[in-house]
């Protein structure tokens, strides 16, 4: 069979391998299968390969010790056509860096080229907005280079809570206040209108659920819409935790809190000068009626 390759294989066997997602590698025998060839025919497909390469529409991939096949798209094709020598070596290693992006240093040391060409290639590749540089909170004195259209990952950025690697503390002070007031709102219900009295603050009976998941903290804020910040449930158990060392909640469960007493105390600006009774709340705690020592609810000492 002739091994010549043909455009049109070399584009039927592009279009297949674009249909994965733009991440995947191929071994030669996957390409074999694509294109329903025989092993015997591996000559043809290299064929194949070695022309969508000429054309930037494939790329070769080190895995270990085997060498794998990544599509390219057409547009980012005719972006690395368009680049000198230079700028493509260096946006390869920038490309192959990912969300964490790549330091100039490390680029230089990579590429072995000299300094003002790699100054001059990346202030290029800027310019067309095929870069970007970014800002790291563990190093923020260096000059971190990632592909223009993406997300920095969380190690660099620190995640929500900061803001061009600065800490966002007026953010992060505001968002503290609205999960504790929320859990507040479920710990003691009517805590913030101003009929609310510690002293004769209605106690609640055992089936009540006077405590707050992280799923449901999470929910109210992206309902409430206070951030455009897309936060997880692991950012709410950040906070949660620094509002348990502040002694504002109390974790009673995994992933579930509640409000301390302590933290309504310091709201109301008030302290409790008398002792706790039981007896004293004993109408509280008879809210469906009936005889009220029948109906009494025994509370354990952490629900109090």
């Amino acid at each position: 069979m002739d091994s010549t390759p043909s455009v049109e294989d070399s584009r039927r066997l592009h279009s297949q391998m674009l249909l994965s997602p733009s991440s995947t590698l191929f071994t030669s025998s996957e390409l074999l299968v694509l294109l329903k060839l025989e092993p015997s025919e591996n000559e043809k497909l290299m064929g194949l390969v070695q022309s969508l390469i000429n054309q930037n529409l494939v790329k070769l991939v080190k895995q270990g010790s085997e060498l794998k096949f990544q599509a390219i798209d057409v547009s980012e094709a005719v972006k690395r056509s368009n680049m000198t020598q230079d700028e493509a070596i260096l946006y390869s290693y920038i490309e192959a860096s990912g969300r964490e992006g790549i330091w100039t240093k490390t680029l230089k040391a990579k590429t072995n080229l000299h300094q003002s060409i790699v100054l001059r290639s990346l202030k290029s590749l800027e310019s067309q907005r095929f870069i970007k540089v970014v800002k790291s909170v563990k190093f923020p004195t260096r000059k971190i280079y990632m592909l223009y259209h993406l997300m920095p990952s969380i190690e660099v950025t620190g995640g929500p809570w900061f803001t061009d690697g600065e800490l966002d503390s007026e953010f992060v002070e505001s968002l503290l206040t609205i999960v504790w007031r929320f859990v507040a709102s479920k710990t003691f219900p009517q805590v913030f209108s101003n009929a609310f009295d510690l002293r004769n603050n209605k106690l609640y009976t055992a089936n009540y659920k006077n405590y707050c998941t992280l799923e449901e903290i999470l929910d109210f804020i992206i309902n409430s819409q206070v951030t455009s910040e897309e936060l997880i449930e692991n950012d709410i158990r950040s906070l949660a935790q620094v509002l348990v060392y502040d002694d504002k909640l109390e974790k009673i469960n995994v992933d579930c809190y509640r409000a301390t007493m302590q933290s309504v105390v310091d709201l109301k600006e008030e302290r409790l000068t008398e002792d706790f009774c039981l007896f004293d709340y004993l109408g509280n705690a008879n809210a469906a009626g009936g005889n009220e020592l029948d109906d009494i609810v025994y509370f354990d000492e952490r629900v109090l």
